[in-house]
């Protein structure tokens, strides 16, 4: 499960670091909003949100032992 963490937080960062468009979604009405996201925004929060998912899988391997 750990190693499952890591890899999904290794993905997001790339992401963040590689993606150009990001979009926000409504997840009430399940529609996308036709504006964009500012870049700069949508790679922080898939930036952080990679580390988040790469710590809690860390601790998963080191709660394993």
């Amino acid at each position: 499960m750990g190693v499952l963490f890591v890899i999904v937080g290794g993905l997001s960062i790339a992401g963040g670091i590689f993606g150009k468009d990001f979009h926000v979604a409504d997840i009430l009405s399940l529609r996308p909003y036709r504006d964009k996201m500012p870049t700069w925004l949508g790679r922080q929060i898939f930036i952080v949100g990679g580390l988040f998912f790469i710590l809690v899988g860390i601790k998963f391997l080191m709660d394993a032992r």
